[in-house]
């Protein structure tokens, strides 16, 4: 049981860091990212999911929410925390 808590809780925080979308724009607040984060990822998924269907369903989503944020002001970060 001793090993387990350890574990256990570093999964845990790893866990809870890797939720956060990984964009970022100057002077915009995590509440901002988090609202034009998921209008892109809806938009993108909905596109998508209408005929006729992409080859790569899930790349495609991901190139195309990562477009509309790239025209939302945002820059792709590697590490997020």
């Amino acid at each position: 049981m001793r090993r387990i808590l350890p574990l256990l809780v570093l999964l845990v925080s790893v866990a809870a860091g890797c939720t956060r979308p990984p964009y970022a724009a100057p002077g915009k607040d995590l509440t901002a990212v988090n609202e034009d984060y998921t209008d892109c990822f809806t938009e993108a998924s909905l596109t998508v999911n209408t005929p006729p269907f992409p080859a790569a369903p899930l790349r495609q989503r991901d190139k195309e929410t990562d477009a509309c944020m790239v025209e939302r002001g945002y820059t792709w970060q590697w590490l997020v925390f």
